[in-house]
């Protein structure tokens, strides 16, 4: 890339009014004022399976090959974050009747004690190459609490979609460089003041590294490598069981036609349509089909490849 190029995207990335003063989060707060989201425990289901950061368009594209039988509808998320979307839908004290199965450590942070039990896979299944918790290890983990707790619903929250793209196409040298770039980029912003410390790993610098077509195929990827799981854990459990997410993610797409800015990733204040509308996938027992062996042997080929990428 050019240097005159470079420089030109630096210097939209951080410009006040995109980030560094958050003028944008808080005009869109006034925009989006209004929340009619769902409450997830009000809806009828034995299993709830939660994919983070998951789109409601590209799932509706991609379900339809996964081998997964159900019935799909667009719901409302009622956060378009996961520090949002958590304490809103629940709101009591204790809920003895769930066990919650989590690759993501809001839970443990903003729920805890609320449930029967809290199986926090991120303690123990985190992997360090991939800075996140594998699909293959949240099924391994999930499969050991069906198990378990038998008399209980299961509420089973996968990382996947949410960046980091572990199937990233571009092999392990890219991927490395684009890692060692935003480690350091975290690094510096800790030095900064509290209010511009949104450059990080899971923030949204890493987003000016990426052409968005390559985000868009880098997110898809990330959700279809999940479904070979999906399939096999979705047949393990009894009952019925859905499928959701807790918010959306923005891939460059405008806030508002009155705010004709593209955003990336997601935050609290905003609301937007790709925020907050979510898939709400139901598998009922006899939506279930006997596994296709030779399928998951494919798709087990192109997983073991991806975890054999060295750093």
């Amino acid at each position: 890339m050019k240097p005159s190029k470079l420089n030109k995207i630096r210097k939209n990335w951080y410009n006040p009014l995109f980030y560094r003063n958050q003028l944008v989060f808080r005009l869109s707060s006034i925009v989006f004022r209004k929340n009619k989201g769902i409450y997830i425990l009000n809806e009828e289901w034995d299993n709830l399976i939660i994919l983070d950061a998951c789109r409601y368009d590209i799932f509706k594209q991609e379900i339809k090959n996964s081998g997964i039988n159900g019935t799909l509808r667009k719901v409302k998320s009622r956060g378009s974050h996961t520090t949002t979307f958590l304490p809103e839908n629940f709101k009591k004290q204790h809920y003895p009747n769930i066990v919650y199965v989590t690759a993501n450590p809001y839970v443990d942070k903003i729920l805890k004690g609320k449930f029967h039990k809290i199986i926090s896979v991120w303690k123990d299944g985190w992997s360090e190459k991939y800075h996140t918790v594998l699909p293959k290890t949240m099924y391994e983990y999930s499969n050991d609490a069906i198990l378990k707790y038998p008399d209980k619903r299961l509420i089973i929250h996968f990382m996947q979609p949410h960046f980091p793209y572990i199937g990233f196409p571009h092999g392990a040298e890219s991927m490395n460089r684009l890692r060692n770039s935003l480690l350091y980029k975290e690094e510096q912003a800790r030095k900064r003041p509290t209010n511009v410390k949104m450059f990080s790993l899971y923030g949204v610098d890493y987003y000016r590294l990426i052409k968005r077509k390559d985000q868009i195929d880098l997110y898809r990827e990330n959700l279809t490598i999940t479904f070979p799981y999906l399939k096999r854990l979705v047949n393990s459990l009894p009952g019925k069981t859905v499928i959701t997410a807790d918010h959306g993610e923005s891939i460059g797409d405008i806030i508002h036609p009155l705010l004709p800015i593209r955003y990336y990733g997601h935050n609290q204040a905003l609301k937007t349509r790709v925020l907050i509308n979510v898939p709400w996938y139901i598998i009922n027992p006899s939506d279930k089909n006997p596994l296709d062996m030779k399928d998951i042997s494919e798709k087990e080929k192109i997983l073991k490849n991806i975890e054999e990428i060295k750093f």
